[in-house]
């Protein structure tokens, strides 16, 4: 993928971020890294899942390899949804925060910003369901009252990268 196309779609999407969010843009933008699915996985759940990108803290974005955010809307998606938690990282908002109240709140934080954001493309809101966790197991990821610092943003969706156009 040509780092340069990537950096600049990074920059024009941290601006659609601040649009949809009101996070200013962060000083410098983070790093876009592409793994194979299974690293991606082991890395966000520790195991086998089905995630499309995960945002550690930290200054780098992991987007699962099989995506391709310069040619597709729904990839470029998944994106805008890392790059809304890379802002509200910088903005420092959730700093120290690490209930799962908390945890639900930067992920429904992240989703509606990816919704609005794919609306605005006018792209097509029932293939971008196919990005989307059920709310049913995101949202009971730390029902027991757990931390949610090792949540991640892991998918149970259908296993298709390209929108449904591949």
């Amino acid at each position: 993928m040509d780092s340069s196309s990537l950096a600049a779609l990074t920059a024009k999407l941290l601006l659609a971020v601040q649009a949809l969010t009101g996070y200013d843009v962060p000083a410098a933008p983070p790093d876009v890294v592409f793994l194979p699915q299974r690293e991606l996985a082991e890395r966000a759940c520790g195991g086998p899942c089905k995630v499309f990108g995960w945002f550690p803290p930290g200054k780098v974005v992991y987007l699962a390899e099989r995506l391709r955010p310069l040619d597709n809307v729904y990839t470029q998606s998944v994106l805008v949804h890392e790059l809304v938690h890379y802002a509200q990282q910088e903005s420092g908002v959730y700093a120290g925060r690490t209930t799962c109240r908390d945890w639900r709140l930067r992920e429904e934080e992240a989703f509606d910003a990816q919704l609005r954001w794919v609306v605005q493309q006018r792209a097509s809101v029932r293939t971008f369901h196919r990005f989307l966790p059920h709310r049913r197991s995101w949202k009971s990821a730390c029902s027991d009252g757990s931390d949610a610092s090792d949540a991640s943003d892991a998918f149970d969706a259908s296993d298709t990268a390209d929108g449904g156009q591949g």
